[in-house]
């Protein structure tokens, strides 16, 4: 038996604004623990910001996180899954995008998310 998506989920949702740069980003995510932020604009998510985005394409290169935008960074769309959908097919997209978060969706709106290291979670079934 494989488990949804949904026991495993986060529902808690950290994002921040599009217009903030990458350190203000780097300080939220240390003030609240998390390894992503989604990027809203509009009313809407419009991206993600990952630590290791930071990392790779800001600290990596030498370049002061002061200066640049969120959504410089960003990888754009938020792939996502359906809360629904097997943990299974959770860790096959992330495996084939390369990527370590999703978006979790319940009639299309992020309701919560997934990381790799939600899937490490031991799981008990009764």
């Amino acid at each position: 038996m494989d488990m949804s998506v949904e026991k495993l989920m986060s529902d808690k949702i950290f994002s921040i604004e599009a217009t903030k740069n990458v350190r203000q980003a780097a300080n939220e995510m240390a003030d609240k623990g998390t390894g992503s932020l989604l990027i809203t604009q509009g009313g809407g998510y419009v991206g993600i910001i990952t630590e290791v985005d930071i990392v790779r394409k800001i600290v990596g290169k030498g370049i002061n996180p002061a200066t640049v935008t969120v959504t410089e960074v960003m990888s754009s769309p938020v792939l996502s899954v359906d809360v629904s959908q097997s943990l299974m097919e959770a860790n096959d997209l992330m495996e084939q995008n390369k990527i370590r978060h999703v978006g979790v969706t319940r009639q299309g709106s992020i309701v919560g998310m997934l990381s790799v290291r939600d899937l490490l979670h031991p799981v008990y079934v009764e």
